[in-house]
């Protein structure tokens, strides 16, 4: 079913990204409200660009930001930066083994605007490989300024926001130098969208299918 309202009782959640960080970035806060809001909830994460050190930054971001869930499935994958359109078919592959894994309620993954390349793909071949199931397309802050308006917000209340921007601090140290990766950022995305929201904090995602 292709809606909103996702269902009472456990979750089984699909988290996507591209690159180490992607998901905590763009949806780190609304996975610790649902897990937190959803016991008994599992995660399949899956990464597909990374390196040895930022592998093992992204495994523990991934257990720390689902640690209210029942169990998570974490997948960090080394395909090389940058290029994934022109390795499609290995993209695809990946998302097509994580789908398989089981009938997941609600799938996060970037959203299809996104001007990176390698977002933007990722964001397509989920709309493939989930077809009939609930995509939100969360939004991560970058020099292209792509940010658009979102249709979706989640809002956050002081401790959840908080607790997302500790952890972005805490658990990428690879990223502290650089440009964009602070806390002001990150604070800012999330106020922005809760001002949208008429609330104090809110995460923005961009829903291109619903029924209900």
């Amino acid at each position: 079913m292709l809606g909103l309202q996702l269902p009472d009782g456990p979750l089984r959640l699909a988290c996507l990204g591209a690159h180490c960080d992607d998901v905590p970035i763009g949806a780190g806060a609304t996975i610790l409200r649902l897990l937190a809001e959803h016991p008994g909830s599992t995660v399949d994460w899956l990464v597909l660009c990374s390196d040895p050190t930022r592998a093992d930054e992204e495994r523990e971001a991934a257990a720390a930001f689902c640690a209210d869930a029942a169990s998570v499935e974490v997948r960090v994958e080394s395909l090389p930066e940058n290029v994934l359109p022109s390795i499609s078919a290995d993209v695809q592959a990946l998302c097509a083994e994580t789908a398989r894994a089981g009938t997941h309620d609600l799938v996060i993954a970037p959203c299809p605007h996104d001007l990176h390349q390698d977002h933007r793909l990722l964001a397509e071949v989920a709309a493939q490989k989930w077809r009939d199931h609930p995509i939100w397309g969360y939004e991560i802050p970058k020099w292209d300024g792509d940010l658009r308006t979102p249709n979706l917000y989640v809002r956050l209340d002081d401790a959840t926001a908080a607790r997302k921007l500790d952890l972005l601090g805490r658990l990428y140290p690879s990223q502290h130098d650089r440009q964009w990766y602070d806390r002001e950022v990150f604070s800012a995305t999330l106020r922005l969208r809760g001002v949208e929201a008429n609330h104090r904090w809110a995460e923005g995602f961009h829903a291109r299918k619903t029924a209900v």
